[in-house]
């Protein structure tokens, strides 16, 4: 396996500031994930002038390298994805969210994950949203939908996944074409989409270090 994916990711306390100033500071902080990612994976200097939008307007490199990058944020957490293959990158804090949200982004075998149900039973009380399982498959469709590149003109909900634990490790399955991985940090669920397989590096990265 040649192809190479480093998933960087960072916390970050608001610290007082207004959203407007901490959206900025995490654009800010996140250029400084992508300039370590690009030198230390690539040997290649990261510079804002270089990056270019596709046709849906994603972000894509157009300077030296074949090289591919995403990132998100979310409250308190900025990661981004560097890869020398098409990747999407999704961070979300879990959270509670009603069952509405559940019915407009989730197929029934979802909802059955989520609720902790066989599938069919329709007995479900908003109380038994596991939030936790929620935010893992939010964040694996968002990573699917930001790896294309369609950002919400694709139905999250067309994307649906089966996640099974097992003592190695976690199987992902979609309905759409994609390699996934995944990991739970704190409070947030980080998820990836590759177009191709790869091989994977997690690293977090300390505010010192940036």
């Amino acid at each position: 396996m040649k192809n190479k994916t480093k998933i960087y990711y960072a916390f970050c306390s608001k610290k007082g500031e207004s959203p407007r100033a901490y959206k900025r500071y995490q654009r800010e902080l996140a250029d400084r994930i992508l300039a370590y990612g690009f030198r230390m994976g690539f040997g290649v200097t990261f510079d804002r002038r270089f990056v270019m939008p596709a046709a849906h307007g994603k972000p894509i490199w157009n300077g030296s390298g074949k090289i591919y990058f995403n990132i998100t944020n979310t409250e308190g957490l900025v990661a981004c994805a560097v890869s020398d293959v098409n990747i999407g990158v999704d961070a979300e804090r879990i959270r509670k969210v009603g069952f509405p949200v559940l019915k407009r982004c989730c197929k029934e075998q979802e909802i059955a994950y989520i609720m902790r149900r066989e599938e069919g039973n329709v007995m479900y009380a908003e109380s038994d949203i596991d939030q936790e399982r929620f935010f893992q498959l939010w964040t694996l469709k968002e990573s699917y939908i930001k790896m294309t590149g369609e950002g919400m003109r694709f139905p999250v909900k067309e994307a649906s996944f089966v996640v099974q634990a097992f003592p190695e490790g976690r199987k992902i399955a979609c309905s759409e074409p994609g390699f996934f991985e995944q990991r739970k940090v704190g409070a947030y669920w980080i998820s990836a989409c590759m177009q191709k397989e790869t091989q994977s590096v997690w690293q977090e990265l300390p505010m010192e270090q940036l």
